[in-house]
């Protein structure tokens, strides 16, 4: 916490000479939700956690709290500030500073660790330095019709790469014995989900194609050695957009250590060498496409050693282990003010026998899933929409199963 509180002052210090003489525009989003969760289905003896109680029955359960993934993944309230001032010869002075907060509690803050950050712009460059929108991220509202709601791909929603939630605990031998469906770990911005913090990035951008390569600077931060970059390409009248996108971390990094510790199931030391001497990296290629005014398309391949569905490195092992994410999603607007959505997504895993789960008859559990979801919106307005719909993960292994019912109201301004 102090790390962060510190963060924000530096940023807070680099903003103030640039927005006493900037013009700044202020943004964000309002949005609650209403979900009833089941997970684990199929596996009445397990106990699920949520907030301050556990469930035995593994029934479905109606929850409100949308905190650091309770229900979203990664919750959307926020408010944004973005700051710009013109310099001269085609350069301005920018910089941007998001706070996060609960509908449903109306707690946290910037401390949950949105954009902070300063940085120069001009037509066709800009660089930036704080914490960041990891590159590898920015495209995944492109491809997920339902992002930021209960029914999207990150996450539980085996769809795509992302933060690790629903957590498995363990007993003294190593039997699994609940879900805890609040807790989570972030992959540090490197997946779908989540923010880079102090990194540089730099960026490029020309008649529609742009570049952008992030790195930790920083030789005694957490994520040094880590690094992203994207590349894109957007049609005249924005007919459909491309991209290429990887992210690459030393597991020597903090993060990892911590996850060696918080989930220590590695069967053995040599195991244990392999995960702190190895590195891994992520990848996808996708595209949006238009059909006119009423369907949208995407389609996106993604190979996954961070933030992966079944998590290798929670089971131990090295990074041999992944999976592969395909992910086809369609909208469809047949009056103006509706729209029908959903996705469909396969998960394969390459996870290796010897870090998989075992049954009761000690036979190796597989991984690979699929998961989907459909929803109707009802658009008020450009800004004001409702949402209800339903999404399911169905995997080889029962402990990653879940279902959601869930609805919403979202207001942007």
């Amino acid at each position: 916490m102090n790390k962060k509180l510190l963060s924000l002052a530096v940023a807070a210090a680099m903003v103030t000479p640039i927005a006493a003489n900037a013009d700044v525009r202020v943004s964000g989003v309002i949005q609650a939700e209403i979900a009833g969760l089941e997970v684990a289905d199929g596996n009445e003896n397990l106990n699920a956690s949520l907030r301050g109680g556990n469930f035995d029955d593994m029934g479905r359960q109606v929850l409100t709290n949308d905190f650091l993934g309770s229900i979203l993944n990664e919750g959307p309230n926020h408010i944004q500030f973005d700051i710009d001032e013109k310099l001269g010869g085609g350069v301005s002075g920018q910089a941007r500073y998001t706070m996060a907060f609960n509908s449903s509690g109306n707690f946290g803050s910037a401390l949950i660790g949105e954009e902070a950050w300063v940085g120069l712009g001009a037509a066709n460059f800009h660089i930036r330095y704080g914490t960041l929108t990891g590159a590898y991220k920015s495209s995944h509202t492109l491809v997920d019709p339902l992002a930021f709601t209960s029914l999207q791909t990150r996450g539980t929603g085996g769809g795509m790469s992302g933060e690790y939630f629903n957590i498995l605990q363990r007993d003294a031998a190593g039997n699994v014995t609940g879900i805890n469906v609040n807790q989570h770990i972030t992959q540090n911005g490197l997946t779908n989900e989540g923010f880079v913090e102090g990194a540089l990035e730099l960026g490029v951008n020309f008649s529609g194609f742009s570049a952008t390569i992030q790195g930790i600077v920083d030789e005694t931060s957490d994520m040094d050695g880590a690094g992203l970059v994207e590349l894109r390409y957007t049609a005249p009248g924005d007919v459909f957009t491309i991209w290429l996108a990887g992210a690459y971390q030393d597991i020597g990094a903090t993060t990892d250590r911590v996850m060696e510790d918080t989930i220590d199931i590695i069967r053995d030391d040599e195991d244990k060498k392999n995960l702190q001497d190895d590195d891994s990296a992520n990848w996808k290629v996708g595209g949006a496409f238009k059909f006119g005014p009423m369907v949208k398309f995407g389609l996106q391949y993604e190979e996954s050693e961070i933030g992966n569905m079944d998590n290798k490195k929670y089971s131990g092992g090295n990074n041999t282990n992944g999976g592969k994410y395909i992910l086809a999603s369609l909208e469809v607007t047949p009056v103006q003010n509706i729209s029908i959505a959903g996705w469909i997504a396969p998960y394969l895993s390459d996870i290796d026998d010897a870090q998989r789960m075992l049954d009761s008859e000690g036979r190796g559990i597989d991984e690979d899933a699929l998961s989907w979801a459909v929803a109707a919106k009802y658009h008020f307005s450009t800004r004001t929409m409702l949402y209800v719909g339903y999404r399911q993960t169905d995997s080889d292994n029962d402990f990653r199963d879940e279902s959601v019912i869930t609805g919403g109201l979202r207001h942007t301004f």
